[in-house]
């Protein structure tokens, strides 16, 4: 019998999903999607082919060899090239026959009319594979050397040209960062480990920070004895508190118990959060500016960990409802979640992908967590992750081509990045071993 139940469930879910997902539209690409049009292996897995190509103008260079390592690294953690010959595993082509391009690589002196030598430049020009120039892109080199930071920039220029959308090299990602002896604060770091720096200065505790759609602003929860309160940081003021517990606050928010979380919808003035109030944990809709909640769920269960696409109309999140936390769907506007998550094991920490097809997500399996992805249109499911140790909380890269995580293939939890199929698996930060990390949030932002 319960079997049968899940199994009508299930149906009943795929045929409402087949209805309104005629008219989804995804508020990134502004396309619509039909149910026969959602192919899971086609988001964000394919990658160009290309081959470097040096000149001798290049190669005479005596940092040749170290810029070559320099490239062929941003190329590969783009997660929009493959690389013939590359020196990581996962971004190398298997043959030629998957060579798309090429990048000619040589330097270039540029003169005045006098004849005196004005600069020096790096160019990197994408050809197709007969050599004819598509465009060129140009670094200029300071005192015979150009900083990474730039070339960054100049292979998101090259993925925005070649894809439509801008790179994501350079960007940065939030996280919880815990110090032995020390309170969780909130920390931020770039793609490739750098500029680590606080983000939160206060004395409590900080958690679950999420990045506003525009990256100009961050919210994130602080716990101490005072209760719990949601901060919200635009970097240009101080940090403001937008929600709280404290019943001696004078704010709409008083008669909660506790407050947390924050998914922002795409104008930036409204989250989805979860409060509590006379011991039940639903979700609301909170208007920052005019300090409104609106309830969004209404049940005796548990629901938190709020996550809205894109279009702002289709909510995922956590529930203990069924007696074992699963992933639930909402549609604005209505009253009635769908589950989309079903087994013995516990699934949390759902994120919508850019585009709003695909879901991200952590499932509990023989004792650890893994991360998996799933199309709820079609019902299609992919393991991610495999391992002894636990690999959770996934965020989405702003280009929708990598996903960062938590992991503890080392005994403790650190942050990770891999492409969206899985492969490319690499360490994000360089803290010390006893450090740990988690919840990370990605923003296209640069510090």
């Amino acid at each position: 019998m319960r079997l049968n139940k899940i199994l009508l469930g299930q149906l009943s879910f795929r045929f409402i999903f087949l209805i309104f997902s005629l008219c989804f539209t995804s508020s990134l690409h502004g396309q619509t999607y039909s149910n026969e049009e959602i192919v899971i292996s086609g988001l964000g897995f394919a990658r160009f082919g290309v081959t470097i190509v040096p000149e001798k103008s290049f190669v005479e260079h005596p940092d040749s060899r170290r810029w070559l390592r320099i490239i062929d690294r941003n190329l590969c953690w783009s997660g929009v090239f493959l690389v013939n010959g590359s020196r990581y595993k996962t971004c190398r082509t298997a043959d030629t026959s998957q060579i798309d391009m090429k990048i000619l690589l040589k330097l270039e002196k540029r003169y005045a009319d006098s004849g005196a030598l004005v600069s020096k430049h790096l160019m990197l020009t994408v050809a197709d594979n007969e050599g004819s120039e598509l465009f060129p892109l140009d670094l200029p080199l300071h005192k015979n050397r150009f900083k990474e930071a730039d070339l960054m920039n100049l292979i998101n220029n090259m993925s925005g040209q070649l894809t439509g959308l801008d790179g994501v090299l350079g960007s940065t990602i939030a996280f919880t960062l815990k110090q032995p002896k020390r309170r969780k604060m909130i920390a931020r770091v770039n793609t490739h480990g750098k500029k680590l720096a606080a983000v939160s200065k206060n004395s409590s505790i900080n958690l679950l920070p999420s990045w506003s759609p525009k990256g100009n602003a961050i919210v994130y929860t602080t716990l101490s004895r005072r209760g719990t309160a949601i901060i919200y940081n635009n970097f240009k003021n101080r940090p403001v508190k937008i929600l709280s517990s404290n019943t001696s606050a004078r704010r709409a928010s008083q008669n909660f118990l506790s407050v947390s979380g924050g998914s922002w919808y795409s104008v930036g003035s409204q989250l989805v959060v979860t409060l509590s109030h006379k011991g039940n944990t639903d979700l609301y809709s909170f208007d920052k500016q005019k300090r409104k909640e609106t309830r969004l769920t209404t049940h005796r269960a548990i629901d938190t960990v709020p996550d809205l696409s894109p279009d702002n109309k289709h909510l995922i999140f956590v529930s203990d409802r069924t007696g074992r936390e699963q992933i639930f769907y909402l549609q604005l506007g209505t009253k009635i979640p769908f589950q989309l998550t079903f087994g013995r094991g516990s699934s949390s920490d759902p994120a919508w992908s850019p585009d709003g097809t695909l879901i991200a997500y952590s499932n509990i399996s023989n004792g650890n967590s893994q991360i998996h992805l799933m199309d709820p249109f079609t019902g299609e499911d992919h393991l991610l992750t495999r391992g002894r140790y636990n690999s959770e909380q996934p965020t989405w890269s702003p280009d929708g081509r990598q996903i960062a995580f938590v992991s503890s293939p080392t005994g403790r939890d650190k942050l990770y990045i891999m492409f969206v199929d899985g492969t490319g698996r690499r360490r994000l930060t360089r803290t010390p071993r006893d450090f740990e990390e988690g919840s990370p949030t990605w923003t296209e932002r640069k510090f």
